[in-house]
């Protein structure tokens, strides 16, 4: 159910990664149904957005009880959404294909349950209002890049980024604190990094890519692509490194740098495991 995670949480100190344990398993415990258990699998949990969150709501001095609500909150709500993509258009030719088909479309409505309990929880106005406005936008978003299929692949790129940041920089809005916008461009080039990267290991493995990576494909060919992804990568690293200094203090600029480096880490790896095959 999570992915991103190792070379990050082995950076982390025992405290914190103990307390995104927790959230983890709050999360588990939330989207937990034996039916669904039994015949579909849950979308993927980003362990590095779950890190990136929590880093930011400690910052502004919120307690852990809180901090943990906000958090599993908005990945049920990511849940709901990613879950209602997987639901396939095709006419399935099978009872089972049909029956997967219809109990995805019931898990994504089964997440927006919890979480919409969850929300009913929560007393801060302003956050809710600004997850709201925030699920309206990606939706809107979507509509744009699925109906739109005449993107270049950069332009796809940034609007798929800005879909999948806007849940997190939602609470960076909803919030009167100084470095808004420095905050929400670092979220924006660490979910960037993250989308590249999956891109890119799912590739060199031998996998199919994503819709950027078929859209790189035919206008640069697969060796450009393959560069021009790397070239992405140490750019949008390089980005997050110069904006970690206008962030906190220098506990919280020391836990971003681990994150960041993490990422490095895994692409090192990757380029490794691509030099050996």
């Amino acid at each position: 159910m999570f992915f991103w995670g190792m070379h990050i949480m082995e950076l982390l100190k025992s405290n914190l990664r103990e307390e995104i344990e927790e959230i983890r398993k709050q999360i588990g415990m939330n989207v937990d149904n034996q039916v669904l258990r039994q015949h579909i699998e849950h979308p993927p949990v980003s362990q590095l957005r779950i890190h990136l969150l929590f880093l930011y709501l400690q910052q502004q001095g919120l307690p852990k009880s809180v901090i943990r609500r906000y958090i599993v909150t908005s990945m049920l709500i990511q849940m709901a959404l990613d879950s209602h993509e997987l639901v396939s258009l095709k006419q399935e030719e099978t009872l089972r294909g049909t029956r997967s088909r219809q109990l995805t479309v019931l898990a994504g409505d089964y997440f927006s349950s919890r979480y919409y309990y969850l929300l009913a929880q929560i007393e801060d106005v302003a956050v809710i209002r600004s997850l709201a406005r925030s699920i309206e936008e990606i939706n809107e978003r979507k509509i744009s890049l699925y109906w739109n299929d005449k993107w270049a692949a950069e332009e796809y790129l940034q609007c798929k980024i800005a879909i999948e940041a806007s849940l997190l920089q939602s609470f960076v809005y909803s919030r009167e604190t100084e470095k808004k916008e420095e905050w929400s461009r670092f979220i924006f080039q660490m979910l960037l990094i993250e989308h590249l990267l999956q891109e890119y290991k799912a590739c060199r493995q031998g996998a199919e890519g994503g819709i950027y990576w078929r859209l790189l494909n035919e206008e640069e060919g697969t060796r450009n692509s393959y560069q021009l992804i790397l070239q992405h990568l140490h750019r949008a690293i390089h980005q997050c490194r110069k904006l970690v200094p206008l962030l906190g203090n220098d506990e919280l600029r020391a836990e971003l740098k681990h994150v960041i480096d993490g990422c490095a880490l895994e692409l090192d790896n990757q380029n490794a495991r691509a030099e050996e095959m």
